[in-house]
């Protein structure tokens, strides 16, 4: 078998310290790729080694290394009531001549970002969230950094950010107490958004929002975020 992927990484918060070792066999559920991972923690710092004979897309396989440890991090916080995330920051592999530290950003995302004059933007969209409606584009702003950080969930984070400018619309708009259907339409209205548009992020949500299990390659979540953030901004833009 080929050499092992070497990740690096950090639990945090490193002020509460942990120190697990385990084992384990995975399928990505999206690929059927099968592997061995070997997690090491030692006092908050993380060590994963990845057997396996795929050539993987690194950031498909960050991904599936993050949520390996991650469950280990949430029975842990069943368990002993402590609330613990993980920032995986290296792999390697020489044999493949794979030597990457990630960023914390998404580059289809941070492509399309690069023009901003980011305090200007940031004041904007400050003053748009004052107020009683605001709490509605609060909820949107925070689910679209999780759909970042949550790989597996992107869709149905992609999508409850979109349910609360859906609100926002309906709250602005005198509708707060119409049927959905109606709340939809004037938000599609402002929003310049169609029913492709939000079929293919709702789509997307569903099975994670039934809990079912999710699964998504880079490719995946790419369409998913130019479309969200898209549709986001053009409602922003018409607020």
């Amino acid at each position: 078998m080929p050499e092992p992927y070497l990740f690096q990484g950090v639990v945090l918060p490193e002020r509460a310290q942990l120190t697990i070792q385990s084992g384990l066999e995975f399928e990505h559920l999206s690929s059927g790729v099968k592997g061995v991972a070997n997690v090491s923690i030692l006092n908050n710092q993380i060590a994963v080694w990845i057997a396996t004979d795929h050539e993987w897309d690194i950031f498909d396989l960050r991904n599936v290394v993050r949520n390996i440890v991650q469950h280990d991090l949430a029975i842990i916080g069943f368990l002993k009531g402590l609330a613990y995330d993980v920032a995986l920051t290296r792999v390697t592999n020489q044999s493949r001549k794979v030597d990457y530290v990630f960023g914390i950003d998404i580059p289809c995302i941070a492509e399309r970002g690069k023009s901003i004059d980011l305090m200007p933007a940031l004041l904007r969209l400050r003053d748009r969230t004052i107020g009683p409606n605001g709490v509605f584009l609060h909820r949107c702003f925070k689910d679209l950094v999780s759909s970042m950080k949550e790989a597996d969930d992107t869709g149905f984070y992609c999508y409850r950010a979109i349910e609360s400018l859906r609100h926002h619309c309906a709250a602005t708009n005198g509708l707060s107490d119409a049927d959905r259907s109606k709340q939809w339409e004037r938000f599609r209205e402002v929003s310049g958004s169609s029913e492709e548009d939000l079929r293919l992020i709702k789509t997307a949500a569903d099975p994670v929002r039934h809990g079912h299990p999710g699964s998504s390659t880079g490719a995946d979540r790419e369409k998913l975020f130019l479309r969200t953030w898209q549709l986001v901004q053009n409602y922003l833009d018409h607020i």
